[in-house]
């Protein structure tokens, strides 16, 4: 009779775990600004530069001749793989987005930085679509072990302007969020990638190389990317922009004196009119799911918090208008510049 007890018990316990942790995988907390700021495209705006949010820090801009991508990470493989197998772009699912984005041809993909979430994909979108591949010596080991050739890539120029059609891009070296966890930053911040990188690799293998402010003027229009909320002081001070597409992954969990420094060495030396936030989705769902915030498995985990970072951006930034990008669908820059 004991014994048929402490097993009835025993299995109410897996029962009770194996529910809590589906709860807990399953619930997605949806901070409000993710629908009060949300913006939608004006049907009849569809001329001059048009911008498109691609999930992560995928960003699509073109003027109709024109079109530069950032990062182009679409295969976002499962948490499981992520953490405990290896990564590889999977070129079906990568067609299928850029299909869906109506994405045929590209002249310039950039990768933000080289860990695999940037630019794991990029080489393959370089080539599905003959764009350039632009970034760290760390981006072009990854074109090199997907065989990119290499009159298809080029190095970032640092702190020049490289002109695109109408586009003027800058790059300016920047710093990446700085994890909170001392193993993760030793594993993954401040490294390069070496040598030509073949997939499947461990997400590991992907090294920071060299994280960027992006800066694109385009007529006269002037817009910047960052896309790590992490900063480097004095490095982009003078370059007022109209549009600040900003990281606020991870922001929230960070000490009263990084969260000021990212205000005043980002933002603040920016100036821009209207913010963007980006960097916020779980990017281990697929795009077909629509975007998903983090679980609330991995809010506990990691201590995150999305409602506190939008909270903190919003409390710093009154002035400034925050507008968060529908998925797949293209608006125009003066869309979001004129109607604050």
């Amino acid at each position: 009779m004991e014994l048929k007890l402490m097993r009835k018990v025993f299995i109410a316990v897996v029962v009770l775990v194996v529910i809590s942790f589906l709860v807990l995988f399953n619930v997605r907390p949806q901070p409000a600004a993710l629908q009060s700021c949300l913006v939608e495209p004006k049907e009849t705006d569809n001329s001059g530069l048009q911008v498109q949010f691609l999930g992560n820090t995928n960003l699509l801009f073109t003027d109709g001749e024109t079109s530069i991508l950032t990062d182009g990470f679409f295969t976002r493989p499962n948490a499981f793989k992520v953490l405990f197998g290896k990564v590889e772009p999977d070129k079906s699912i990568v067609e299928e987005c850029l299909k869906k984005a109506g994405i045929e041809q590209l002249d310039a993909v950039i990768p933000l930085h080289s860990h695999f979430d940037h630019a794991m994909d990029a080489p393959m979108v370089a080539d599905i679509t003959d764009a350039t591949l632009i970034g760290s010596s760390s981006t072009l080991n990854v074109g090199k072990g997907y065989g990119l050739p290499s009159e298809q890539m080029m190095i970032a120029p640092l702190n020049q302007v490289l002109e695109i059609g109408k586009f003027k891009i800058t790059f300016f070296a920047s710093r990446h969020w700085q994890y909170p966890n001392a193993k993760q930053r030793k594993q993954l911040l401040d490294q390069a990638i070496e040598s030509p990188l073949i997939p499947p690799v461990k997400m590991i293998d992907y090294k920071e190389g060299i994280s960027y402010t992006v800066i694109i003027e385009h007529d006269s229009t002037k817009i910047a990317i960052q896309g790590s909320a992490g900063f480097k002081e004095n490095s982009i001070v003078g370059q007022d922009v109209d549009i600040l597409f900003l990281a606020v992954a991870g922001i929230e969990v960070m000490d009263e004196t990084y969260q000021q420094n990212y205000q005043e060495w980002v933002i603040d030396a920016l100036q821009p009119e209207v913010i963007v936030p980006i960097h916020f989705d779980d990017f281990t769902v697929p795009l077909s799911k629509g975007l998903k915030t983090t679980s609330l498995l991995f809010n506990l985990k990691m201590g995150t918090n999305l409602q506190k970072a939008f909270e903190l951006i919003e409390g710093q930034n009154k002035e400034r208008a925050i507008k968060v990008l529908p998925l797949w669908k293209k608006i125009s820059s003066r869309q979001l510049v004129n109607n604050k």
